[in-house]
């Protein structure tokens, strides 16, 4: 892990932790059902791990060869950059950490990282809007939510919008710059895995609501937390959507049929039960990076290791010490071959 990536992660703890303590969200709430709440847990960690994959599906759509681990390590690695002010370090940071591994430019990674969370969105915000005609809530925020989809569907699929991104990162950069694009047929391709990772979110949420209220909980709950969170990745001036969600998603729950004390308990609560979604997915991002570092490791020093290297030698090929390597299709196996006053005896590969 490069210095610059270092210092990412660690600004973005500090943001973190400071916004959490402004905002006093660390409060536990009162546990009704732990069943349900650990229920919730388990559908909100898978959603996260398939969140990642979501990010190898739009670089396997760009013709990114990057492997899953990579893609996990990178997206649980800066999961608190969406904290930092400016609400691009997420977006920046997930391409950051593939680029430093692999050949790929930063430029291009963070367009196709850019293009992952407008699709992410885009599947938010349709779920959300399910919901959203279900409890009655089009005549308060339809126009919103309507106008937000239109424009990343215009993002998305419009071969203009590309065009006009080709030329303005040409014009910025002063040199030819390869936008990534995604044709019709690889979002539909793609898409089933953001619909999955917002399903799984949306159950989660469900159940969450289920374990901190006594009452009965409608199933249309569950679509508040799609509504709510992609309207807060999209907020302008609130770094993590501080704020903006518990707002919207309080205003769904009433909606729903939640009474306003209890909505407002869930709204509050659901930022420390996310992050504990996001503590999780860092912690196997950790992992999965430290991983990937250990078998880059092996693999350097079996390079550089001396002596009879057979692995990168084709059969009748000499090796360094002498030995000679014998074809897959022998029929003894063995090949001898003397040097000097030593006899060397080297398995055939």
């Amino acid at each position: 892990m490069k210095v610059c990536f270092r210092i990412f992660v660690l600004l973005s703890f500090i943001c973190l932790a400071l916004w959490l303590y402004r905002a006093d969200y660390l409060r536990l709430p009162e546990i009704v059902s732990p069943l349900n709440l650990t229920g919730s847990l388990v559908f909100l960690f898978a959603a996260f791990l398939v969140s990642a994959l979501c990010w190898k599906g739009v670089l396997e759509t760009a013709d990114f060869d990057v492997p899953a681990r990579d893609c996990i390590a990178g997206m649980g690695l800066s999961v608190f950059g969406k904290y930092i002010p400016g609400k691009i370090w997420t977006i920046a940071g997930r391409a950051a950490y593939v680029a430093q591994g692999t050949k790929y430019s930063l430029a291009q990674l963070s367009l196709a990282s850019l293009r992952t969370q407008f699709l992410d969105l885009w599947a938010g915000l349709s779920l959300g809007a399910v919901g959203l005609c279900v409890v009655g809530g089009l005549g308060l925020w339809g126009s919103t939510v309507f106008l937000l989809w239109l424009l990343l569907t215009v993002l998305i699929f419009s071969r203009a919008v590309q065009r006009i991104a080709t030329v303005a990162g040409r014009v910025a950069l002063r040199k030819q710059v390869r936008i990534p694009s995604i044709d019709l047929r690889a979002t539909v391709g793609i898409l089933p895995r953001f619909a999955l990772s917002w399903g799984l979110w949306t159950i989660a949420f469900f159940l969450f609501a289920r374990g901190l209220l006594p009452s009965h909980v409608p199933w249309t709950v569950g679509f508040g937390f799609p509504l709510a969170a992609s309207l807060g990745i999209m907020a302008i001036i609130a770094p993590g959507g501080l704020g903006v969600r518990e707002g919207v998603l309080t205003g769904y729950l009433v909606l729903a049929g939640i009474p306003l004390p209890d909505a407002t308990t869930v709204a509050v609560a659901s930022r420390l039960w996310f992050l504990v979604g996001e503590v999780f997915i860092f912690t196997v991002g950790f992992a999965a990076h430290h991983v990937g570092a250990r078998q880059a490791r092996r693999e350097a020093q079996r390079s550089d290791r001396p002596g009879c290297d057979k692995a990168k030698r084709s059969p009748g090929q000499p090796t360094e010490c002498g030995a000679t390597v014998s074809s897959p299709g022998s029929d003894d196996g063995f090949r001898e071959h003397i040097d000097g006053e030593a006899n060397l005896y080297c398995r055939g590969s």
